[in-house]
């Protein structure tokens, strides 16, 4: 079992390293997030495939993972760059906000979620910074953006990289809150649960879009 203690003292250490990859990473992220909304283009969906490549590449290199997760995030992690490199020159996933008002506006909620959100919810369960997990620089906060993306892109959208990404969400989203106490997580369960829903929903249409 992974010690708290220890994972919160490396993730200090490690946020205090990289200021301010944190701010940069989140305002990158909210301009492309509008960008999509209000204006969707091939070059919008191409720029955020580049950003999602580089923070997944990111967090095998950099997130301070020990042991056997280091192994297995790692390997994850890698797969969902490479697959997400990938598809800057294929264009199979194609990001967009559903036309449907409530989804719509339910995707831009757990979007928000991964921004602010989940930093809030890590403050009020007494997670201060730089103890503290944040989008674009920690996996869990990145997961449910990219989840979300994934979501709103269907039915195009490749089946391997929405199971890559909803594993995760739904492995960390029931066993981190727990383990570490991080309860914030809840909202990667709802974001995984959700993908899962949305993938078995839609599998037959998925790929094909």
């Amino acid at each position: 079992m992974m010690d708290a203690e220890v994972f919160f003292n490396n993730v200090s250490a490690y946020n205090v390293s990289i200021f301010p990859m944190q701010i940069i990473t989140l305002v990158i992220a909210v301009m492309l997030t509008y960008l999509l909304f209000v204006r969707p283009s091939t070059i919008v969906n191409k720029l955020i495939k580049i950003y999602l490549s580089f923070t997944f590449v990111w967090f095998v290199l950099m997130f301070p993972f020990e042991g056997v997760p280091k192994i297995i995030f790692g390997l994850l992690h890698i797969a969902i760059a490479i697959l997400f490199f990938i598809d800057i020159f294929t264009a199979k996933i194609e990001f967009k906000f559903p036309e449907t008002s409530g989804k719509r506006y339910f995707m831009l909620f757990l979007i928000f979620s991964a921004f602010a959100l989940y930093p809030l919810i890590e403050y009020m369960s007494g997670h201060l910074y730089p103890k503290i997990l944040l989008f674009g620089v920690a996996p869990c906060p990145t997961i449910i953006f990219s989840l979300v993306l994934l979501i709103g892109a269907v039915p195009k959208v490749g089946k391997l990289i929405f199971i890559l990404l909803i594993f995760p969400a739904i492995f960390s989203g029931l066993s981190v809150p727990i383990m570490l106490g991080v309860w914030a997580d809840l909202l990667l369960l709802v974001s995984g649960i959700y993908g899962l829903i949305i993938l078995i929903k839609n599998w037959k249409l998925i790929g094909k879009g």
